[in-house]
């Protein structure tokens, strides 16, 4: 009997984990899947998603058309791409930033904007 409960156990464990492997794989897939609309939604060329603590999405581009335009500019693209991954990305997230990063040889000079979306 004692060896049941423990097998049960075991099999309750390997499920679970294998669910949560199961929804990585899915948010993973989700996240390239991202990555190519904005890039085809913003002319972009170089395009990195990453989440991070689960609900902090922050996109980032490199070598931007827009590396050399003002602030103003550039918050207005965090503006424009946060509503567009809050309408296309379909996991909970609490912010999206967006990253423009003029990379020159092996180090990048960045700066980061925290998109403010539309209601």
């Amino acid at each position: 009997m004692h060896k049941r409960v423990w097998a049960s156990l075991g099999i309750l464990l390997l499920c679970a984990s294998c669910q949560k492997f199961a929804e990585g794989r899915q948010m993973f897939r989700d996240l390239l899947q991202l990555r190519d609309q904005i890039a085809a939604e913003f002319q972009e060329k170089v395009v990195d998603v990453n989440v991070s603590g689960g609900d902090r999405l922050t996109v980032k581009f490199t070598n931007s058309p827009l590396d050399a335009a003002p602030r103003e500019d550039k918050q207005r693209r965090a503006d424009q791409v946060a509503a567009f991954v809050m309408s296309h990305y379909h996991h909970h997230l609490s912010s999206v930033s967006t990253q423009f990063v003029a990379k020159t040889g092996p180090v990048g000079i960045g700066e980061t904007f925290v998109g403010h979306p539309q209601p």
